[in-house]
């Protein structure tokens, strides 16, 4: 079995060809200078629920998937409704300079599984961002990426994070609407005023 680039483990064809098209994908979104990079653990499992591949039927998107894209999109300042056409979101977010990568570039079912990679694979993230994507500010969304913060601070990159408080956006109601209302948990509006107020 060949072993997977992206996470290390022993695995099929069908995880190395699933890699390479979320590359591909995000690929066409990726702009020139990386003002705004986010930074989330990994990629969702399912891949219609990928950021980059825009869906011309939202509904084939859960609807985590779905909050999780308009958060995005409204981390770049621009309104709510847009996020509907999904091809011109994406487009527009590109335009504005932001890009979404990953600690580890696939799926993990457990949890713990995706800690123990990030935990083993975040030098190679760490290089990646330095020499590769070379943004202006970063974004840490999701618990996991706790785990990357203190190594940035480390790089000396510390200046660079855009943080809530001292650690990621999380929003842990992505997928009940009535919850993250209630509780104020979204993210999207937080980092756009955030970044907003820096040079």
């Amino acid at each position: 079995m060949p072993v997977c680039e992206g996470c290390g483990t022993r695995t099929d064809e069908a995880h190395i060809q699933s890699r390479a098209e979320r590359i591909e994908l995000a690929g066409r979104y990726r702009p020139t200078q990386i003002k705004v990079l986010v930074l989330d653990s990994a990629p969702p499992l399912r891949m219609d629920d990928f950021f980059y591949r825009a869906a011309a039927d939202r509904s084939l998107r859960s609807l985590a998937s779905r909050m999780y894209f308009d958060e995005l999109v409204k981390a770049t300042g621009a309104p709510a409704h847009t996020a509907a056409q999904e091809e011109a979101a994406l487009t527009d977010f590109r335009r504005k300079g932001y890009f979404l990568s990953y600690g580890v570039e696939c799926p993990f079912e457990s949890e713990g599984e995706l800690h123990a990679a990030l935990r083993r694979l975040a030098p190679t993230a760490l290089k990646r961002v330095q020499y590769s994507l070379q943004p202006n500010y970063i974004v840490p969304i999701g618990s996991a990426t706790k785990e990357l913060i203190r190594l940035f601070g480390l790089i000396g990159w510390g200046d660079r994070l855009v943080l809530d408080k001292t650690g990621p956006f999380v929003d842990p109601y992505l997928g009940d609407q009535k919850k993250q209302a209630t509780f104020g948990t979204a993210f999207g509006e937080r980092i756009s005023k955030i970044l907003g107020a820096l040079p």
